[in-house]
């Protein structure tokens, strides 16, 4: 289901396996769900779970700062989150006491507001001089960033400002491709929801046994949760998982399109 959706959310977590840290994955969007375990955070483990190989570039994938995501075997198209963006510059900004990146912050987050507006009212992009006036803005404030960086440069938080700026130039078309693209989204929010409970899970349980059993919970979790995603209720979608007839593709609603 996953490799022919136009957009799909990707994010991983940290989860304990045996004492061991391991990592879980969440694949999908907001009809369907997919989670993976493993052992290990690597190229490896993700080519195992063959989602992100088999994507094509008419899939734009959301998620968190990664390079591996930039990986040249990949073919499909990125998108960067835009809330981890504005943690990170208010982050360098309560480091560096430099306003610059709080300018910036601001002006993402007025933004979308902005698009959220023109949303609501049934609009489908900015015009040519908001878009304009942005990209302006944008530079002036990454310029003028790059040079109160270089004039007071910390040692303890002028490295990761610097980094930061260099990033927000070089993966510029990731970043802001929502500003000219009101179908595509800001932020990875829809996968760090979906691994919320995994956090709660680990508080309580501590741990996994084995590799095994984080996977057994990881293809429950991709069954109930796409079942729910689609209006059937969880206690439902268990008894008829547990009855050995769970629902199937076509069931759920899956006809091929995307």
């Amino acid at each position: 289901m996953l490799i022919i959706r136009s957009l799909v959310y990707w994010d991983e977590t940290v989860i304990m396996i045996n004492k061991a840290r391991a990592c879980l994955r969440f694949y999908g969007d907001e009809m369907v769900a997919y989670y993976t375990a493993h052992l290990h955070k690597d190229m490896e483990s993700l080519d195992e779970d063959n989602v992100l190989i088999l994507l094509t570039p008419d899939t734009s994938v959301m998620h968190d700062h990664n390079k591996v995501n930039y990986n040249e075997k990949y073919s499909f198209r990125n998108l960067e989150c835009n809330q981890h963006l504005q943690r990170d510059l208010q982050k360098s900004a309560d480091d560096t006491r430099h306003p610059e990146l709080l300018e910036l912050k601001e002006l993402i987050s007025t933004t979308i507001h902005d698009r959220k507006c023109l949303v609501d009212a049934e609009a489908e992009a900015f015009d040519d001089a908001y878009t304009a006036c942005f990209e302006g803005r944008l530079n002036d404030i990454l310029d003028r960033a790059e040079k109160t960086n270089a004039a007071d440069f910390s040692p303890y938080s002028g490295q990761f400002e610097k980094t930061l700026i260099k990033r927000i130039r070089e993966y510029h078309d990731n970043y802001f491709a929502w500003v000219y693209d009101f179908s595509l989204p800001t932020t990875d929010n829809l996968s760090e929801r979906a691994l919320r409970c995994i956090k709660s899970r680990m508080k309580i349980s501590g741990q996994f046994e084995s590799e095994k059993t984080a996977g057994y919970f990881a293809k429950i979790k991709s069954y109930i949760e796409t079942c729910r995603r689609n209006g059937i209720n969880e206690i439902h979608a268990l008894t008829r998982l547990c009855l050995g007839d769970p629902y199937t593709v076509k069931e759920i609603g899956f006809s091929g399109s995307t």
